[in-house]
């Protein structure tokens, strides 16, 4: 009995530790298909979220509406950053007027890839990371999340969080 608490108290000490370890998003500059560049640290105070997609995934594309529609509904609160991954750009930017993407988008390059992969590995799109207004990585969702899922985890950062 005695030893059974002994690991309930590690248990609970080491998931109060992990629980306070935060992990920073990796900084990147992004060149976007329309010739700007977003950079992630620029938008601090804004919840993030990075979706790696291509135009030939199907969940990706029937999650795309849901980010234009949080990016219209918490458009001062968040940004979304959409990274393709497709090998040409120019179907992401038929793809993007199509589907009237309101957000920026761009090509994946090596360093980003390197990075969040390191994080979570990019094996499955889409693949999404959800960043506080701090710049930490909240969560990793690997796959398609309904909008309303994602409005709930926006939600919750928006209303738990310092400015």
């Amino acid at each position: 009995m005695r030893v059974n608490k002994i690991f309930a108290v590690l248990f609970l000490a080491l998931s109060v530790l992990n629980a306070e370890e935060k992990l920073k998003a990796p900084d990147f500059t992004l060149n976007t298909i329309d010739g700007k560049q977003v950079v992630l640290s620029k938008l601090r105070g804004k919840v993030v979220i990075i979706d790696f997609w291509a135009t030939t995934c199907s969940p990706c594309r029937q999650e795309i509406p849901g980010f234009v529609s949080l990016k219209k509904k918490y458009k001062g609160n968040i940004e979304i950053i959409g990274i393709s991954l497709d090998r040409k750009s120019e179907q992401v930017v038929d793809f993007c007027t199509k589907y009237k993407v309101n957000y920026p988008v761009g090509m994946a390059s090596r360093e980003i890839l390197e990075e969040y992969g390191s994080i979570s590995k990019i094996q499955y799109i889409p693949t999404t990371f959800i960043v506080d207004r701090d710049g930490y990585i909240y969560d990793v969702i690997i796959g398609y999340r309904a909008e309303a899922e994602l409005e709930k985890i926006v939600r919750s950062l928006i209303s738990n969080e310092k400015s």
